[in-house]
Order: structure tokens, then C-alpha cells, then sequence
């Protein structure tokens, strides 16, 4: 049912005003030109009061949306784009507001008969729906504003960052062929420094030694070129996963990025443990032997931190995967999956990749990353880039802010390295 109504916009109820004001001064001093000039002014107002109610009569009988309703299915932090237009027998300049807080409108303003675009960009995950498009237009004379709700059927399903980051690391523990093997049968990590494999050839910079030169290279290329060859060091990658956070949409994007990286690690066969620190600042430390239970660890810590609807995962995954629809379903049972990680014998670890949202007492990350220089290692931050997301004023959204880029400033002159997602 379409519902409209009329707004005074300031020069209106500066005219309100200076009716009653020129009567007073008629009243005072008996001029007719005062009274004339008071007269004019409420004459005005009524032109304009009733061209601001033929404009909502005409709005509600002519305008229309197409198409009428739009579904979307999106993830909490992505975006979905919708193309409408208005439908009107002349052209009309009009302001367009849709009822969700996260949908903008472009272009603003919009004419009629012309394409506009609905923007949504949801944090949160949830069931969001709305029936109207809220539509204004200006009235003679500037001094009313026509406001209509046309009929617009919205329905938005989001769904959290993390449930697409675990059907990925599912797909990938399903695609494995062989589920006796292990990638941990080879702990050994490549970086470029002292070795006999081969890494590369590049340019000569200061400090490198002279005995690695590429004489054929430096040759071929009339400049000073340097081998570098692979360093193996045996060992893990310490990841780490701080459960602290601001609110939901931190947690989800906290969870989402701790289990992209862990799904990276093993697709790269990369041997790593998992550690989480909790409310209290408590560490708990896994190791695993095999890959996959390592990985449906990462699984159940990001799904349990954010505490999400199973429903989401099967419905994304689909009915044909079998495989990951029955470790999805051990997960939800709160199943165990874990063959005494603990118990596990420790390799040794060499970098540190924290996934935090740098809250509370950060100690621990400092005593991470004294342990990983002791290894001759090094320490990657992992911190939100939207640290406002959760604040419940503008002002604490500020201070956030603030907060955590001293945060970050003062990581990065310690020499850690800091990664924004």
C-alpha cells in the first residue's frame, strides 16, 4: 500500500513564521502595506501547501519501481548490486532512501525513466528484509517536500565471512585422494639464505658476499649479479589465534581471516600448529601429525568463535558433497577430531602468524614474538582494517581508530611485520 505525506523544508517554516509575525506588527501599527506583505505570504503558503499535496497525489497514482521485489544472498562484508528504474509518465527529480542502513542509492538525486543502482554492503550476518522504497521530491516553490513509499519487496540473506572460508577448507580436505597421507612427512620449511637449491638471481645490493656472484649472469647483463639459494630449516608455522574481540562483525572477520590462513598453509604444505588464546589471555598450543586434523581444528575454533548457524554451511556446500556434508555434520555434533594433538611431538617453529584484534593486554604477543626471534624467526600480525565496525557511537568509532594505529605503529618500530584485512 503506497503511503505518502508532505515535509516543510526551512524556507517554509520561515514563511510559518513570518505570517503570524506581520499580523502582529499590522496590529501594532495599522499599516497596510504590512497587512498586504502578510496577506501575499499567507496566500503563498497555501499555493504552496496544496501544490505539495497534488505533488504526493501524483507521486503515489504515477510513480512505480521496477522491478517490484529484488533477492539477494550475500556474504557479511561483500557487495550486491541491483539495477531499477522508476517508471513515471514525465520526468521527476527525486531523492531515493531504502529502509536497510547498509543499501545506498546511486545516483542521488535519480530521475524517472532513468536506471538507478541499489549498493548493499551488510557487516552482519543475518535475515534482512524490507517492503517499501522511501522516495521524495521537492514541491513549488522549494518550501514542501512530497514524501512517498512505493511498494518494494527487499529480502537479504547474509551469511558470515567465516561460512565460506570453511566450505573452502572443507572442499579442500575432501579433494584429498589419499586420507593416510600426511604433508608433515616432510617438516622442512624453504627460505632464501644459506643452502645448496637453487632460489634465484638478482641484482647485487650492498652486504651481499662476493662469492656468490652469477658470473655468467653478470656477464650476459653488464651488471653485478648475486645466486641466492634455498635455506632449509626445519620446523612449523606458529598460527596463532586470539579469540579477543570488539563484537560481532570483528569475530567474524578475525574467524574468517585465521581460517583462510590456515587452509593456505596446507594447500602450500606447509606444516604448522595452532595456537589460541582466549578471553583471559590463557594460550593453549596444538600440533598434529597430519594436515587434515590440523585443518578441521582451524574449522571448529572459527566456526565456534563466531557461533554460527549450521544451516548456512550445508546450504552453501550443497547436497553433493558428501564428504564434506559428513565432516561439516561431526563438527556441528561436536564430534572430536582430534587424535590427541597435544600429545604430539613438537618440531620446533620458526614464524609466528597471529590473526588479533589487538584487544586488551598484549603481552602475550610480545613474549610470541621474543620466542620466534630466539628461533631466528619472525612474527606476522594479522589485525582488522575496520576496527570501527563494532562501536556504538561515531565517537568510540574514532577512538578505536586512533587506538589501534598507535597500536600498529608501535609493532611495526619493533620490527614486526602487520598485515590489515
Amino acid at each position: 500500500m503506497r503511503s505518502g505525506r508532505i515535509e516543510v523544508k526551512a524556507p517554509g517554516k520561515a514563511l510559518i513564521i513570518s505570517v503570524p509575525a506581520l499580523l502582529t506588527l499590522y496590529a501594532l501599527f495599522q499599516d497596510a502595506l504590512i497587512l498586504c506583505a502578510s496577506l501575499v505570504a499567507t496566500l503563498l503558503f497555501l499555493c504552496a501547501l496544496l501544490s505539495a499535496a497534488m505533488r504526493v497525489r501524483w507521486l503515489a497514482e504515477h510513480l512505480s519501481v521496477k522491478p517490484e521485489s529484488v533477492s539477494l544472498r550475500l556474504t557479511a562484508g561483500g557487495a550486491g548490486i541491483v539495477k531499477a528504474r522508476f517508471e513515471a509518465p514525465k520526468p521527476v527529480m527525486l531523492l531515493v532512501k531504502h529502509p536497510l542502513r547498509f543499501c545506498a542509492v546511486k545516483p542521488q538525486p535519480t530521475i524517472s525513466n532513468s536506471e538507478f543502482t541499489l549498493e548493499f554492503t551488510p557487516n552482519l550476518a543475518g535475515s534482512y528484509s524490507s517492503d517499501r522504497l522511501d522516495v521524495e521530491a521537492d514541491a513549488a516553490l522549494g518550501l514542501f517536500t512530497a514524501k512517498v513509499s512505493l511498494p518494494f519487496k527487499t529480502d537479504v540473506a547474509v551469511i558470515p565471512r567465516v561460512v565460506p572460508a570453511a566450505v573452502r577448507a572443507l572442499e579442500l580436505i575432501g579433494s584429498t585422494a589419499s586420507p593416510g597421507g600426511s604433508i608433515y612427512e616432510y617438516p622442512l620449511i624453504h627460505k632464501v639464505g644459506k643452502g645448496t637449491e637453487y632460489a634465484e638471481t638478482r641484482e647485487y645490493t650492498p652486504g651481499d658476499e662476493f662469492r656468490r656472484i652469477d658470473w655468467k649472469a653478470t656477464a650476459r647483463l653488464q651488471k653485478l649479479m648475486i645466486k641466492h639459494f634455498h635455506e632449509e630449516v626445519g620446523g612449523e608455522v606458529n598460527l596463532i589465534f586470539d579469540l579477543k574481540a570488539a563484537g560481532p562483525a570483528s569475530t567474524d572477520a578475525a574467524a574468517a581471516e585465521f581460517l583462510n590462513l590456515a587452509t593456505a598453509l596446507s594447500a602450500e604444505n606447509m606444516p604448522y600448529r595452532i595456537t589460541v588464546v582466549d578471553a583471559e589471555n590463557r594460550i593453549k598450543t596444538l600440533r598434529f601429525e597430519d594436515w587434515r586434523q590440523a585443518l578441521l581444528a582451524a574449522v571448529k575454533y572459527a566456526l565456534a568463535s563466531v557461533k554460527v548457524d549450521y544451516t548456512y554451511l550445508y546450504d552453501v556446500i550443497g547436497p553433493q558433497s558428501s564428504r564434506e556434508l559428513m565432516l561439516l555434520t561431526k563438527i556441528a555434533a561436536g564430534e572430536t577430531l582430534l587424535d590427541s594433538a597435544g600429545a604430539q611431538k613438537d618440531r620446533g617453529w620458526m614464524d609466528a602468524v597471529a590473526v588479533t584484534c589487538l584487544i586488551g593486554d598484549l603481552t602475550w604477543l610480545i613474549n610470541i614474538w621474543d620466542e620466534a626471534l630466539k628461533h631466528g624467526g619472525r612474527l606476522i600480525v594479522h589485525a582488522p582494517s575496520k576496527v570501527w565496525l563494532d562501536s556504538p557511537s561515531l565517537e568510540e568509532a574514532y577512538m578505536n581508530y586512533q587506538r589501534q594505529a598507535r597500536i600498529l605503529k608501535l609493532l611495526r618500530k619493533r620490527g614486526i611485520e602487520v598485515k590489515v584485512y
